[in-house]
């Protein structure tokens, strides 16, 4: 049977959450797919370009419709922070191989689209929305580098701190989860702020 695309770039993928993205060559993909170099350059015509496809495939389950448009773009926007956070902790080196490798190729540009417009169907003009996408997306794509480029913090003595504060540091150590989602709150409530300045958008 001859080889498809996506078995190509499924079998990267896999590839990539063994070995990480500083030991992963095309010669180690071409020998675990059992074909010649030739085979794999018909389908992706560099390491780059099928790096680009692999960080699609990550991705893409950001962009997967949940089938409910009733929320308000600040919902939207929590979740698609949460979404991308899972989808790059997901795979071994992700938030590298997204900051690397995020391409706008045509289905790409589809799922761009389609999560915009649904904040221009809530008012948010699209250089807005765009931009809040960008904001959210570098914050959380530099948020998960430092979870999975960090060695494990030094655990923090508060045996004699106030209890607030031992229940922020939780066996020692700050919640990286809980930390998180308060970091996104923080940014979505500015994004509330610049909101109740703007001229809203046409609905699409």
């Amino acid at each position: 049977m001859p080889l498809r695309r996506d078995q190509v770039v499924e079998a990267a993928l896999e590839l990539l959450d063994e070995v990480g993205l500083d030991a992963f060559t095309t010669r180690a993909l071409t020998d675990r797919l059992g074909v010649q170099r030739g085979a794999l350059y018909w389908h992706v015509k560099s390491k780059q370009e099928l790096l680009a496809a692999v960080t699609e495939l990550v991705v893409a389950p950001v962009f997967a419709d949940t089938g409910d448009d009733s929320g308000d773009w600040a919902d939207d926007l929590v979740e698609f922070a949460h979404r991308l956070r899972a989808a790059m902790l997901a795979h071994r080196d992700g938030a590298r191989l997204v900051a690397a490798n995020v391409t706008m190729s045509r289905s790409g540009v589809e799922l761009l689209e389609n999560a915009l417009a649904r904040y221009i169907r809530q008012g948010i003009p699209l250089p807005v929305a765009a931009r809040w996408g960008d904001i959210m997306a570098s914050y959380v794509t530099g948020y998960v580098l430092q979870e999975q480029s960090s060695p494990a913090p030094v655990p923090v003595d508060v045996s004699r701190a106030a209890p607030e504060m031992r229940d922020f540091f939780t066996d020692g150590h700050p919640s990286s989860a809980e930390t998180f989602a308060a970091s996104v709150r923080t940014i979505v409530l500015g994004m509330r702020a610049e909101a109740e300045t703007l001229t809203p958008a046409s609905p699409a």
